[in-house]
């Protein structure tokens, strides 16, 4: 018997598994035995191994993943309780405290509820109706302990700091103004923390130019604003809002590198030969002057010929067309040291601007336009890390570790049914394997193998230390371009800024390696919360989209097959069952180890298409059934 602590994973059936880590096995609990932990709970067990079994014993809850619970108020003949919307966290909690909202009218309706260690419950919010507009969204938002609005305190101290006179900053500043400084984003983007510019030199040489909203010039180290930053890590994204990291005032205004404004930046300043070696490059404080705000679909409209666009913008023509050879040549470049690349749609989620409806789901484009903006933010990101790594200065790096090898043989084992040829070794697998063997894929399977690819893979994070990043094969590797929405990039303006003015002593330095020490654990861990949430509002609009198209025929791709059932992929990226039972009638074996079903008419394996029928939707777990049309 043994004391270890770990992360309990509840199933559906109300037992769980308590993650150690990858070296240690699994160890199971009984449904009797977790005693009031739950579901992504970090807990103290007391582990037995009987005859290789390891099971255990849930002693302590040591801290709760879930702060929020989200559910519906409900009442009973001895109080108020709630029942979660997610089963894993249990079936009911009773309210341990009085509260005046606990009363008849609000019965039925979702609210929120701060749980302490012990499983007791007390009312915090309540969030309105359950098909009340928007509801559905905020209730994933509390699950997550996000919240959209910023302590006043805090709301005082960004406008305080947004009133600054930028003047009084510019003698120390390189001046970018007349520079014919663009923007790239998103047509509906408000938080615009990047922009570029770009010259052909007469040496033959690209002179690309990288600014940066100098958001550390407001945030400053440890304050009010500093602080909320360090605790939100990222902004979140969903269709219908954002979350942002830092309040609107900066976020959207002041920091947010809109047209036709002064706006102050730090830029890097890259010279790039035309093999797209870099040959000089520095970072400097600066202030700019963007002249044109273009989203992704005006540029692709002018890469692709659009009279009108082309019109409009002729003077810019030849800067894009420099940057559309110049991306290119560096994305060779990048190739051709190993980045991987997949080929996995992005769900986009369309609403309707008046009443908030979603009323398309789409695979959103990756055109030219965004690799351009892409290209240029990964050689500019890279650039960064390396001087920083060089100089031996407190970082944080983004980091991608190689693929676990246990994990590549799995991969490997689910290629063999589509006779898919490779190279790749689970031992030493290398990014060249990985591309090789996607650009061989056929239309078809592509996003199929990608996805489970992408799934062979370790998870990206950020670390101080420095070591690699697979995925992009690159050596040196961080986050330097979106410090509005990201704090590691903040974290890293700073110490430049410190190198740049010669600020930084030895005893700092000891300072900002502990932080970024911590910085990079927290932000690790809020981009995976961020993540999961914006997923979780991604399903949740596409059940509600598939819900109005029940008894319509669609044609997909089986994505995955079980003991159950196969799941099939559409072409806008929802993903449904199909049950065995609905499948075309025939008596099937399936085969787990070459992941087909085999019937004495047809075989089912991954890749084939099929045709199917919505046959229901359920909002509440964010799943889709399908029938085989036959």
């Amino acid at each position: 018997m043994e004391k270890v602590a770990g992360v309990l994973e509840i199933k559906q059936g109300g037992f769980g598994f308590v993650r150690i880590g990858k070296d240690r096995d699994d160890i199971f609990i009984k449904r009797e035995d977790l005693n009031g932990a739950m579901h992504g709970d970090r807990v103290l067990v007391l582990e037995t191994v009987r005859k290789g079994r390891h099971e255990g014993e849930v002693l302590e809850v040591l801290d709760r993943r879930i702060v929020n619970l989200v559910g519906t108020l409900m009442k009973s003949r001895t109080g108020y309780f709630i029942m979660p919307d997610n089963d894993k966290y249990g079936d009911s909690f009773d309210i341990v405290e009085s509260d005046k909202r606990l009363r008849q009218e609000n019965v039925g309706k979702k609210v929120v509820a701060k749980l302490n260690k012990s499983g007791g419950v007390t009312l915090d919010e309540i969030l309105g109706e359950e098909d009340e507009f928007g509801v559905d969204v905020l209730s994933i938002i509390r699950a997550y302990n996000l919240y959209e609005e910023f302590p006043e305190e805090v709301e005082r101290e960004a406008k305080k700091e947004a009133s600054q006179d930028i003047e009084l900053s510019l003698e120390r500043r390189l001046d970018l103004r007349e520079k014919n400084i663009i923007t790239i984003d998103p047509a509906d983007a408000k938080d615009l923390d990047d922009a570029i510019h770009l010259e052909k030199r007469e040496d033959g040489m690209w002179e690309l130019g990288v600014h940066i909203a100098d958001v550390s010039h407001y945030v400053r180290e440890d304050s009010l604003l500093d602080k909320e930053a360090y605790a939100r890590a990222t902004s979140v994204y969903f269709p219908d809002r954002v979350l942002p990291m830092l309040p609107s005032v900066l976020s959207n205004d002041v920091c947010s590198l809109n047209p036709s404004t002064d706006k102050l930046t730090l830029s890097a300043i890259i010279v790039i030969d035309p093999y797209g070696e870099v040959v000089e490059n520095k970072v400097h404080e600066s202030i700019i002057n963007v002249k044109t705000k273009f989203s992704y679909e005006q540029v692709q409209g002018i890469i692709d010929g659009d009279a009108e666009l082309v019109k409009k913008h002729k003077k810019i023509i030849p800067t894009i067309e420099e940057m559309v050879k110049l991306a290119k040549v560096i994305e060779k470049k990048r190739r051709a040291r190993g980045e991987v690349v997949f080929d996995v749609p992005e769900p986009k989620i369309v609403l309707d601007d008046e009443t908030g409806k979603i009323i398309d789901v789409v695979a959103r484009k990756h055109e030219m336009s965004h690799r351009i903006i892409e290209t240029f933010m990964i050689l500019c990101n890279e650039v960064v890390a390396k001087k920083m790594y060089d100089l031996e200065m407190p970082f944080i790096f983004r980091t991608h570790e190689k693929p676990d090898p246990a994990k590549v043989d799995a991969f490997i084992e689910t290629l063999k049914p589509f006779a898919v040829q490779h190279r790749i070794d689970s031992e030493n697998a290398s990014g060249h394997a990985y591309q090789n063997m996607l650009d061989s894929l056929g239309e078809e399977i592509s996003p199929i193998i990608s996805s489970l690819a992408l799934r062979s893979m370790q998870k990206a994070k950020y670390s101080e230390k420095n070591i690699g990043h697979f995925g992009l094969g690159a050596t040196h590797y961080c986050h330097f371009t979106s410090p509005i929405r990201r704090y590691p990039d903040l974290v890293i303006h700073r110490v430049i800024k410190l190198l740049i003015n010669r600020k930084i002593s030895s005893h700092k330095k000891e300072q900002l390696f502990d932080f970024c020490k911590d910085a990079s654990v927290q932000s690790s861990r809020m981009e995976v919360q961020a993540t999961e949430a914006e997923r979780e509002v991604d399903n949740l609009k596409k059940a509600q989209y598939m819900s109005d198209k029940i008894g319509e025929k669609f044609t997909g791709t089986i994505s995955g097959l079980r003991d159950f059932g196969v799941f099939v992929y559409l072409p806008n990226t929802v993903e449904g069952l199909v049950r065995i039972d609905n499948m075309p009638s025939d008596n099937y074996i399936f085969n787990e180890k070459q992941m087909t079903y085999v019937g004495r008419k047809r075989t089912y394996k991954m890749g084939d298409k099929l045709d199917i029928i919505v046959a229901g939707v359920n909002i509440p777990r964010r799943q889709v059934e399908f029938t085989a049309a036959f």
